[in-house]
């Protein structure tokens, strides 16, 4: 919500911000069900169905994991969906990025979704060895989803950092909305790209396109 609301006020300047409806979903009624995807398309389609009564046209899924599940939205003929994953690859190829290392949650990085996206769009991608990305969750879902910055997260960004140089990662996606806040406290001496404004300014422009 502060991402676009702020990006679409310094665009029109004054007091303008972005027109929005919001649902929110219990993540931990989502994370229980993560193993029956049915369950939670089914909650997307219906939080869908919610914000189309609003008044909403445009619709975005502000999770990258939320994406896993998102194929009914991809195809429902209510509102226009802007996929985070379709916005990235259009963001890297506009920018001729060759190759990009994913980080964020393992179930994300493991699924075929981010690698068929940015493959299609001439993009390779990689990610870490599977026993950092546990170590990676846990980090996330131990300390990062409760806003914390811990030692345990700081120990893994350690371990990144050596095991991505060593490999010669240059660009690297922040494929998880939590792990910005961890960047901030310990950053990475890669280039960055955070999949969080990158989907933002793709939701406003189609907003604008559909106005």
């Amino acid at each position: 919500y502060e991402r676009l609301t702020r990006s679409e006020g310094e665009r029109r300047g004054g007091l303008a911000s972005a027109d929005l409806a919001l649902r929110s979903l219990d993540f931990a009624r989502v994370f229980a069900a993560a193993d029956e995807p049915a369950r939670i398309e089914a909650m997307l389609l219906q939080a869908a169905e919610d914000l189309h009564a609003a008044g909403a046209r445009v619709l975005g899924v502000c999770s990258n994991t939320g994406h896993l599940f998102s194929e009914p939205l991809r195809h429902w003929p209510k509102m226009r969906f802007v996929a985070v994953d379709r916005a990235l690859a259009a963001h890297l190829a506009a920018r001729a990025v060759p190759e990009v290392w994913l980080l964020g949650v393992r179930r994300t990085l493991v699924h075929p979704l981010f690698h068929d996206t940015l493959r299609a769009a001439g993009i390779r991608t990689r990610i870490p060895a599977d026993a950092t990305l546990r170590r990676l969750d846990e980090a996330i879902f131990g300390e990062l989803e409760r806003g914390e910055v811990g030692p345990l997260t700081l120990s893994v960004f350690d371990s990144l950092e050596a095991e991505l140089q060593s490999q010669g990662a240059r660009d690297v996606v922040l494929a998880c909305t939590e792990l910005p806040l961890a960047v901030a406290r310990r950053p990475l001496p890669f280039r960055l790209w955070d999949t969080v404004p990158v989907h933002c300014e793709a939701l406003l422009a189609a907003a604008r396109e559909d106005a």
